[in-house]
């Protein structure tokens, strides 16, 4: 064996054992047991002191979700539910958690001094808003509404800001939403407005139509010349029948009766059978069976815009009363009820909590210290 082997055995076999088991540990602790149980009783007692310093926080808090406001106009698919989608609950977030809600907040409950920060310049004003925001928390929850919650020293108050906050959250959502429905009020004014001048124009064409074939009622007229063409041609031909008859028999007293009979049959069915432009009865099939068609499709779309005005008037009168009404834009799901258990601070928790970390800390300390025992400094320094 080499001097140089001899010489790394030499040092290793110099340097301090370092390391701990289970029994050494055991054994640094009830060594230090009395220190770890002073420090221990020190940092409660402090903690138990420290917090009766503390003011008690009480936690307002509701539940609410936006109304439904949106419609898709003409649709025949409505949305009629009573609350919005999953877009207006996050515009309602916005809302909740804009500016210009901290702002007022700020103002009406001059937050600067119930906090006792000074607002007089723009850090200032930070400050309270930021103090404010971390007192006051909104988010959306698992089931699709909103969560909102007050926190302050005051249960009254903290009930009393989150009533304000929610009205504020309602003002800024009219707010906003307003000018979307006065645009949607004009859109059907608009349509209402442009049907009543499409019902006009159809009208008068249909009364020009009307006069110029004499056709009223398609339906009842249209039965009636059918039954009166037969008739008439019916009528005629038995006519013409007895003439013939009454000539072959001499009968000149009937004959010139029946001759009568049979030239005003045959003048009612001219009219019957004339053209359209050469007649002003209403009893021409021809002018009948020309203006038909035309008349049956003015007709048609009379009633198809009579119905749309009739639906759009009705969705128009509907959508006026919601936009028009001091109804609230938010539904509150529970009211906002005064607090009567602080939220925090948890005195309790904070003692244990401080118990176990000083008792952490002992134990942490007691093992170095211990393991500082075995190490010599001089030694390690002079190497």
């Amino acid at each position: 064996m080499d001097s140089n082997q001899q010489n790394d055995k030499l040092s290793l076999s110099n340097q301090p054992d370092l390391s701990f088991n289970l029994l050494d540990v055991v054994a640094s602790v009830w060594r230090w047991r009395k220190q770890i149980l002073i420090l221990t009783i020190v940092v409660c007692l402090t903690t138990v002191v420290v917090s009766l310093f503390l003011p008690n926080y009480y936690t307002a808090s509701c539940t609410f979700v936006p109304a439904n406001e949106d419609k898709d106009l003409f649709s025949k698919e409505k949305q009629n539910g009573m609350y919005g989608d999953e877009e207006a609950v996050d515009r309602a977030i916005i809302f909740a958690n804009s500016a210009p809600l901290v702002e007022y907040m700020v103002k009406e409950f001059k937050l600067d001094q119930r906090y006792n920060i000074s607002a007089a310049s723009p850090k200032g004003e930070s400050k309270v808003s930021k103090r404010f925001k971390k007192l006051y928390n909104v988010k959306k929850n698992d089931h699709g509404g909103i969560e909102i919650s007050m926190q302050d020293t005051d249960p009254q108050m903290a009930a009393k800001m989150l009533t304000a906050a929610i009205a504020k959250i309602d003002a800024l959502y009219k707010q906003a939403t307003q000018p979307n429905k006065d645009l949607m009020l004009k859109t059907y004014e608009t349509a209402l407005e442009n049907k009543r001048k499409e019902l006009k124009s159809n009208g008068d064409s249909l009364f020009v139509l009307r006069k110029k074939y004499a056709v009223f009622d398609v339906k009842t007229q249209g039965e009636l010349l059918s039954t009166l063409l037969v008739e008439t041609e019916s009528q005629l031909a038995e006519s013409a029948a007895k003439l013939e008859a009454y000539k072959r028999s001499g009968r000149q007293d009937s004959i010139a009766n029946i001759t009568a009979k049979v030239q005003g049959l045959n003048k009612k069915l001219e009219i019957l059978n004339s053209k359209s432009d050469s007649v002003n009865s209403s009893i021409s099939i021809n002018a009948f069976n020309e203006g038909r068609e035309m008349i049956m499709y003015y007709d048609a779309q009379n009633y198809s815009i009579n119905n749309d005005m009739a639906e759009i008037l009705q969705e128009y009168t509907r959508f006026k009363a919601q936009a028009t009404s001091n109804t609230s834009s938010i539904i509150t799901l529970e009211p906002v009820q005064v607090p009567k258990i602080k939220s925090y601070p948890v005195r309790s928790i904070m003692v244990l909590a401080a118990a176990f970390l000083s008792i952490m800390i002992g134990l942490i300390a007691a093992l170095v210290f211990d393991l500082n025992k075995r190490i010599d400094w001089k030694e390690v320094l002079n190497k």
